[in-house]
């Protein structure tokens, strides 16, 4: 998933809503967010674009001027200068360095090389330097409610529609000839799982964020207000939640994150649910009175997505559009079919990109979403193998690679230093990955209307994790991990917000930690001498035959902590290799969360029902768990209170 939190204050066209239709005047029915009802408004206006289907139900944009549907394949953030540069870096300036200072030759030179090779769109946070017309289409994102990390939340706070008015007109203004927009989106990757738009953490989602707001805000105290319609009274509130309180007053992020329940979980899907229907419902209506003849193209959500997010977009927008930043060149089906059968509607794929070891800038690709392959030759084979497998799927009528320019070697404004352009810091194009892209796009349409893919009608089952622990009579029916000695000493990581501090006290260790914001930090114990895998590469210990991890602990309450597991060969992922001497593919797996109690608690932790982890390890992995292999076990501390400190008293396996 890429983040770009950043605009080029960019402007739209004027399309219109009218999705199956074909006439010049179409009725858009639309919700009145203010009031609740539905009023049918009838846009007078000529239609630019749209989206239908075919005859064979493949999936299509329509131009309204030439009746010609097409595909959008395009370019994000296709700018003059990179977006606030460092001081002291190398960054893209190609009008400096080699047009003179001249931007409109820059432009026409820039248009030649994405018309060339079969891009149509300028895509998301391309600026008005670049021209669009001739062939190239634009998208531009509005950011209806800022850039803030809480917007999700603007729904409860007074003046939404105000601010959707204003930020709209803003970045509209930019772009005064809009007839070569496709459509805008509201937004980027839209924080609706609490801390973002990314991490899925079941105790820490968009009702605990309403609660981390100031006690003045209308965000906590509509929260407090909806809570309150969902249960009788503090006491129901507090048998369904399994909470300690006995008023309404004493609910907080605290109280909150230390509950899990069915209820509890329930109440986390109903309120964000209600938040997107607000938000998405006023966008619509904003943007539909502003722009009346302008398609609307979702909020490029960050792969995933709470499933009432994207029913609620899928109910006021034209299109879903998604950022998939996916470890292996060929399409997420199962993802895009979670966003069709919830949203109902054709989908984009907004950002999706390969990084290369191997590139003209000397990035280092520390910072950044997706994979990492060794050689710009890997980066071309890889997006000649992928976007013809995204298009493939009939209701895919859209993919924009991120991004033009390489990101600074010394990081972007956010630290990000990834080879993501199709031209270097200095304007040197990558022709082995840009004819790739020419070669597969000038197939794109074909294969498109030859999509025989059928997009399926039921959501897709999560793939569980497999454990096939082996017999071992022999073996003892517990083992002590912290005893030692190990094949590695134990070790920490941490979030770069975050920090953690190890001392041995007699039997126990003391795990004196700061949980940030971010994922956290955690605590690695490795595979224990005696226990290794003889004769391979990647020193490993086997552990198969054990199927409980058991963590006897003393931690403050409410902290977050899970149980990780590292196959031997595990590293970051996307990697184009993994060393997997030991026999296992370098995946990497953890726990749902315990919750800490304040008190000493013993917990048991079933190794069959860890699920992969998205942060680390082999993503293209055969799901299996392989306790023969094993490098590491760890403990992962994340959420409330921030800053503490867990007593481990014993970290053991059991039969």
């Amino acid at each position: 998933m890429k983040y770009v939190p950043f605009i080029l204050s960019l402007a739209a066209p004027s399309l219109v809503l009218c999705l199956f239709g074909s006439s010049a005047v179409c009725a858009a029915e639309r919700l009145d967010a203010a009031a609740g009802t539905a009023e049918l408004v009838n846009v007078a206006a000529e239609r630019r674009f749209s989206v239908e289907a075919d005859a064979k139900g493949v999936w299509w944009f329509k131009d309204g001027q030439t009746g010609k549907r097409f595909l959008s394949i395009g370019i994000s953030n296709v700018n003059p200068v990179a977006f606030r540069p460092k001081d002291g870096s190398r960054y893209y300036n190609a009008p400096v360095a080699q047009f003179g200072g001249d931007v409109a030759a820059w432009s026409t030179a820039t248009r030649k090389l994405l018309l060339d090779h079969g891009f149509n769109t300028l895509g998301c946070w391309s600026g008005p330097d670049i021209a669009d017309g001739q062939g190239l289409y634009r998208t531009v994102v509005l950011y209806l409610t800022g850039y803030e990390d809480d917007r999700c939340l603007e729904p409860l706070r007074p003046d939404l529609e105000k601010k959707m008015r204003e930020n709209l007109k803003d970045r509209i203004s930019k772009f005064p000839d809009r007839k070569n927009v496709i459509g805008v989106f509201y937004d980027n990757e839209m924080p609706w799982f609490g801390r973002n738009g990314w991490d899925d953490l079941p105790t820490a989602t968009m009702l605990e964020r309403a609660f981390e707001m100031k006690k003045d805000d209308p965000a906590r105290s509509g929260a407090l207000a909806w809570l309150k319609t969902r249960h009788a009274d503090a006491a129901a509130f507090a048998k369904a939640w399994g909470a300690e309180v006995k008023s309404w007053d004493e609910i907080s992020v605290d109280v909150l994150s230390r509950c899990n329940t069915d209820a509890a979980k329930a109440d986390r899907a109903a309120f964000v649910a209600m938040l997107a229907d607000k938000y998405y419902a006023m966008a619509e209506k904003v943007v539909r009175s502003e722009l009346p003849d302008m398609m609307t193209l979702g909020t490029r959500f960050a792969g995933n997505a709470p499933d009432g997010v994207i029913r609620a977009c899928g109910r006021h927008t034209d299109v879903t559009s998604v950022n998939n930043y996916r470890y292996t060149p060929d399409a997420d089906r199962d993802l895009f079919a979670k966003y069709w059968i919830l949203g109902g509607k054709p989908i984009m794929l907004t950002e999706y990109s390969f990084r290369a070891k191997e590139n003209l800038s000397g990035n280092p690709n520390t910072r950044g979403a997706g994979p990492v392959v060794a050689t710009q030759q890997d980066r071309a084979k890889s997006y000649g193998s992928a976007v013809p497998d995204y298009l493939s799927m009939p209701v895919v009528v859209g993919a924009h690679w991120f991004e033009f320019a390489d990101q600074s070697p010394q990081g972007r404004f956010d630290g990000e230093d990834s080879n993501y352009g199709i031209v270097s810091v200095d304007n040197k194009p990558y022709t082995e990955l840009l004819m790739a892209m020419k070669q597969a796009n000038a197939t794109l349409e074909s294969v498109h209307a030859a999509a025989k893919y059928t997009m399926p009608t039921e959501l897709p089952k999560p793939k569980g994790v497999v454990y096939r622990p082996g017999q071992h009579p022999d073996r003892s029916s517990s083992l002590d991990l912290l005893a030692g000695p190990w094949m590695r000493d134990p070790g920490t990581w941490n979030a770069p917000d975050a920090s953690m501090q190890v001392k041995f006290v007699e039997k126990a260790v003391e795990l004196t930690y700061v949980a940030g914001t971010q994922y956290g930090c955690g605590f690695d114990v490795y595979a224990l001498r005696g226990s290794q895998r003889k004769g391979i590469v990647e020193p490993a210990a086997d552990y198969d035959g054990y199927e409980v991890i058991v963590v006897d602990a003393t931690a403050p309450k409410g902290v977050l902590m899970q149980v990780t597991l590292l196959e031997a060969a595990a590293g970051a992922p996307g990697l184009t290799k993994y060393d997997v001497g030991a026999g296992d593919d370098g995946e990497a797996f953890i726990s749902e969360p315990v919750i800490g109690t304040g008190e000493r608690a013993t917990y048991r932790i079933r190794v069959a029902m860890l699920r992969g982890e998205t942060g680390w390890g082999n993503q293209a992995g055969g799901r299996e768990i392989n306790a023969t292999a094993v490098r590491n076990i760890s403990i992962k501390l994340s959420g409330s209170p921030a800053t503490g400190k867990v007593i481990v008293h014993g970290l053991r396996l059991e039969k």
